[in-house]
């Protein structure tokens, strides 16, 4: 009976079917979705470079302590610049944190089983969620001072304190989540060695210079427009970089073949 060959068990050595593997990467997060995200976050950065540039606001001023003084007086001759930066980085901090979920989730999704994006894939993710959040925190606590500055109201050092270690920490979380990525790589082909060996080698020391000299004449200020730099280039980099076809081991319709 029909109701009886279904409930069959397949026999012994049996090939699963051929559309298993290729259902399992139509599946994976679209790789066209992943990279317009990374380009959209390289081009916020990019505006928001343009913008600092062309105006003269730098918005690392206000992660670093200094006198009141400089504080108030960088907004009120910058106050609209700064809510159009505000605007840039809010779409910068959406469109960095989606890039980060896509891409750990194909990456898992095409990794061979030992591969260490299974381990390291979550706290990834987990820390690009945390420097969103204190990233947002930033920006409108920023605009907050703002905003009491224009009321006439004064900025306290404890206020200056609490800024620059709460961005300092949300930098150094986004560092060691970029470094995390770079160890989880797999990837042979030479364009992705070379990205690994930068997010490891490259962006974290360059990053980790720039929060402790931060307060240095001249290398501080060049440091700190080095370390954005290279996060543009991350996010332009894993928009362009073309992406490995599956290999024979991570295919699971060739690993079902040779079952």
């Amino acid at each position: 009976m029909p109701s009886l060959a279904i409930n069959q068990p397949p026999l012994e050595g049996a090939r699963p079917p051929a559309s298993t593997g290729v259902d399992a990467l139509a599946t994976a997060p679209s790789l066209t979705l992943m990279r317009a995200f990374a380009a959209a976050s390289a081009l916020c950065l990019l505006a928001m470079l343009s913008l600092s540039w062309a105006t003269g606001l730098n918005v690392q001023h206000f992660e670093r302590v200094s006198s009141p003084a400089f504080w108030v007086e960088s907004f009120l001759a910058h106050a609209q610049h700064l809510r159009w930066l505000t605007v840039f980085d809010d779409v910068f901090i959406a469109c960095y944190v989606t890039t980060t979920l896509l891409l750990v989730q194909r990456l898992r999704a095409r990794a061979p089983a030992a591969a260490r994006i299974h381990a390291l894939g979550p706290w990834v993710v987990g820390m690009a969620v945390a420097v969103g959040l204190l990233d947002a925190i930033e920006n409108h606590h920023v605009l907050s001072l703002l905003h009491a500055v224009e009321q006439g109201q004064a900025i306290g050092h404890d206020t200056m304190v609490s800024r620059e270690w709460l961005s300092s920490v949300k930098w150094l979380v986004g560092h060691v989540a970029f470094c995390l990525l770079g160890v989880a790589l797999w990837f042979d082909a030479l364009p992705w060695r070379l990205f690994r060996i930068s997010l490891i080698a490259w962006q974290l020391p360059v990053g980790a210079a720039a929060l402790a000299l931060a307060a240095t004449p001249g290398v501080g200020e060049a440091l700190g427009w080095l370390k954005l730099i290279n996060v543009m280039g991350g996010f332009l980099a894993l928009a362009t970089l073309p992406w490995p076809a599956p290999s024979i081991s991570t295919s699971s319709v060739d690993s079902g073949a040779r079952a």
